[in-house]
C-alpha cells in the first residue's frame, strides 16, 4: 500500500474519532473503542512505519535538532512521526473530554479545546487547563478524579 494512502486513511480515521469524541463524549463505549481498537491499530501502524523508516539507513539521532531532522528524512519515518502525533493528540483529546464530563464542563465550551488539540496539540490542552482553572476556581489542578462516566 502506498504511504500517501496510509496517510489519508490514518488522518480520516483520526478525524472520525474526533467527531465521535465530541458528539458522544458522555458514552463510555467511545473511550473503550478508542483505547481498545483505534489506539492499537494506529500504534501498530506507527510501529511498522517507525521500524521501516529507521531501517532505511538515514542515520540521525535524538541528540541534536539536525540529527532528529535526519531521522525523519525518509517518508516512512515521517509517516510514523505523523501517526505518533495523531495518536497522542487523540489520547489527550480523550482525556480532556472525559475529564470535562466529570467536571460538568459544557461540550460547547470544550469544542475549541478539542479543535485546538486536534490542530495544535498542546495549545488545546493549555486552553482546557485554563478553562478548568476558571471553572474550578483553583489554580492547582489535580489531573485525575475518582468519578467515572457510566
Amino acid at each position: 500500500m502506498k504511504l500517501e494512502l496510509i496517510f489519508t486513511i490514518a488522518n480520516s480515521l483520526a478525524f472520525l474519532c474526533w467527531i465521535f469524541l465530541f458528539v458522544l463524549y458522555q458514552k463510555r463505549w467511545v473511550y473503550q473503542f478508542l483505547f481498545s481498537f483505534i489506539f492499537v491499530l494506529l500504534s501498530g501502524a506507527y510501529l511498522f512505519f517507525f521500524v521501516k523508516g529507521m531501517g532505511d539507513g538515514n542515520g540521525g539521532g535524538f541528540d541534536t535538532l539536525a540529527n532528529v531532522k535526519q531521522l525523519f528524512s525518509s517518508d516512512a519515518a515521517l509517516l510514523a512521526g505523523w501517526i505518533h502525533y495523531l495518536i497522542f493528540d487523540l489520547f489527550v483529546g480523550m482525556w480532556i473530554s472525559y475529564n470535562a464530563d466529570l467536571r460538568g464542563i459544557n461540550r460547547w465550551i470544550l469544542l475549541p479545546c478539542l479543535v485546538l488539540t486536534f490542530m495544535a496539540g498542546p495549545t488545546g490542552l493549555l486552553l482546557y487547563i485554563i478553562i478548568r482553572v476558571i471553572h474550578s476556581r483553583k489554580l492547582i489542578q489535580e489531573p485525575f478524579s475518582s468519578h467515572t462516566i457510566s
